[in-house]
């Protein structure tokens, strides 16, 4: 029978800003609600660039009050003046570098926090075509690089850029013939700073791919450490993440050199002005049309406005650079999620039932293989409903929809009689708990996985969780009990263990709806019976979804719902089913259940 081609909906999609060109723009308003202390800096920093200022016309006046004046008086009134310009500039210097500081460090951590919240909403389809590496090189690679930019190069342009726009006035106030012979120089590094900076820009950001690449590469080998070990393969790892690495070396001593290219274009630029303004100097000095005070003056004023040019296109080259990593981070949060809030979300209170009503759904990287096709189930209160069948059947992809992690692209799921899509996902997903196959604890304690079900939980509730689930006795045999810590991925454990911590987390947030998928797989004869008789003590009146290939477990089930290529081909109870002698029947036969 040919079926339908199914149009799949697509994961969470890269939808790039309006203003996607402007990332200075977009950096400058991370800072929007710090503005209070930002203009408290930017006030300090421009008294101090003023005074910066001010200091080449002292100097310019100390040295005409000795050589002109011939006056010990008044080069002594200069020298105290300065003494006192600098002390005054020192406070004012530490108050906008603890205020810029602070404030970026303030910048990156919202800047963090927001994108790591934007992540946890995306789907998991999002996940499935991302890698975990690549994101938290992201987190912390690139918002990094951000940082970097924030505190140094933006703040350093803007002080640079007040000093130059000083110095020149001032320049063309002092000799507006020698400020000309000066500003030769600045368009040749305007034209440098525009060609090096593109290149900047797309090298720096392949070298952050490849950053976050062998950042994957270092993820998964320590992730996978014990498959590592148990294959000996432990030099191909090593080979692999050093492969990442020197590609990242590569790029970066490309970086190098183009840096070093650029810093030496420009301090020629730079140092060949200076040379041209001292001969032009010296010959008005002897002509007399300035005094030996006032061309040190311009001359120091030079120096400040040639610090500054060449402040200003470092500070373009790395903001240049920065560009790759505030684009990528700027992706991520213009990703949209599909699975989201409805706009305006329906009450659901302590739902009981579900059903699934004419359900189809595919993949989006299998669009014309549906993973469901046409499914129909309903399940009243109490009743517990199980899902068996082949692999790759559907059983898992039902409970996914469930939970909307996916949305079908043709039917509805009911939650309560309300349509999933209708609700607030925090509503629907608290009143269904989930134990899945592959069970998922954190590094902390056994006390910290259980309050994952019920955050706020008393130690008698912990204990009552864990004893449902026969989990009390291994749990108190631990060295510090319920406040052992468990490893990543609570690795201390063995797999039985860790599933019944799982089986507790959910009896402890005491859902409406528990899903279970696979949740007695890794569990003994006696531990499952155990298990099995908790649950149907703990969860009368509520709805239960098995998802098992062990038929064993589904025996006490009301409904068992056989599903083959994403079609219920059987349903009904144990008993009805074998008696059918249809595909249940050749599954039990399998396994040597009757």
């Amino acid at each position: 029978m040919n079926r339908p081609a199914t149009k799949p909906t697509p994961p969470d999609a890269f939808e790039p800003p309006a203003d996607a060109g402007s990332e200075l723009g977009w950096l400058a308003r991370l800072a929007t609600p710090y503005r209070g202390r930002l203009t408290v800096a930017l006030v300090s920093m421009l008294v101090t660039g003023a005074a910066g200022l001010v200091v080449p016309r002292f100097a310019g006046q100390a040295v005409d009050a000795v050589l002109v004046e011939r006056s010990v008086t008044g080069l002594r009134t200069w020298i105290l003046g300065l003494i006192g310009l600098y002390l005054a500039v020192a406070v004012l210097d530490y108050l906008e570098s603890y205020l810029l500081r602070s404030t970026a460090a303030r910048i990156l951590r919202d800047l963090r926090e927001r994108l790591h919240t934007h992540l946890l909403r995306l789907s998991p389809a999002f996940f499935e075509r991302e890698r975990v590496g690549e994101l938290v090189s992201r987190l912390s690679s690139d918002v990094g690089t951000i940082g970097e930019a924030l505190t140094g190069s933006i703040v350093n342009a803007a002080q640079q850029g007040f000093v130059l726009g000083g110095a020149l006035v001032l320049m063309v106030w002092m000799h507006a013939r020698l400020t000309g012979v000066m500003l030769l120089a600045i368009p040749p590094i305007a034209v440098a700073a525009v060609v090096f900076g593109r290149r900047f820009a797309r090298l720096s950001k392949e070298r952050q791919d490849l950053v976050a690449r062998s950042t994957v590469a270092a993820e998964e080998s320590l992730a996978g450490i014990r498959t590592v070990q148990a294959f000996g393969r432990e030099e191909t790892e090593r080979a692999r993440y050093g492969e990442s690495i020197d590609e990242v070396l590569r790029l970066s001593l490309r970086l190098a050199h183009l840096w070093g290219g650029y810093q030496a274009l420009v301090s020629l630029l730079a140092f060949s002005a200076v040379t041209l303004v001292i001969w032009y100097g010296a010959t008005l000095l002897l002509a007399n049309e300035l005094t030996p005070g006032e061309l040190m003056s311009f001359m120091l004023y030079t120096g400040s406005a040639g610090t500054a040019i060449a402040s200003l296109t470092h500070v373009w080259g790395s903001l240049k650079g920065a560009a790759g990593s505030t684009r990528r981070v700027r992706e991520l949060l213009a990703t949209v999620p599909l699975v989201a809030d409805p706009p305006a979300p329906r009450t659901l209170v302590a739902p009981r039932s579900f059903s699934f009503e004419e359900v189809t759904f595919a993949y989006a990287t299998k669009p014309d293989v549906p993973a469901l096709e046409g499914v129909t189930l309903e399940a009243t209160p109490g009743a517990m409903v199980a899902l068996v069948g082949p692999s790759g059947g559907g059983k898992t992809t039902l409970a996914s929809l469930l939970l909307r992690f996916h949305d079908p692209q043709q039917g509805r799921v009911c939650v309560g009689g309300i349509d999933v899509r209708a609700v607030r996902l925090a509503d629907l997903r608290g009143s269904i708990g989930y134990v899945s196959q592959d069970v998922f604890l954190f590094g902390g304690t056994v006390a910290e996985n259980l309050r994952y079900g019920k955050p706020g939980a008393t130690l008698d509730e912990l204990r009552a969780a864990a004893r449902a689930a026969h989990a009390l006795a291994f749990v108190e045999a631990l060295p510090a009990g319920f406040e052992t810590v468990v490893g990543e991925r609570g690795v201390r454990l063995s797999a039985g263990e860790r599933q019944r911590l799982a089986i507790a987390r959910v009896l402890l947030g005491n859902p409406g709806i528990v899903v279970l998928d696979e949740a007695t797989s890794a569990l003994d004869a006696e531990s499952e019976h155990a298990v099995g008789e908790a649950f149907e003590r703990l969860l009368e009146g509520r709805t239960t979804l098995v998802i098992a290939h062990r038929l064993a477990t589904v025996r006490r089930a009301t409904t068992v719902v056989v599903l083959d290529a994403g079609r219920i081909v059987e349903q009904g109870s144990h008993a009805e089913l074998l008696a059918a002698s249809g595909t249940y029947r050749r599954l039990c036969e399998l396994q040597m259940l009757v």
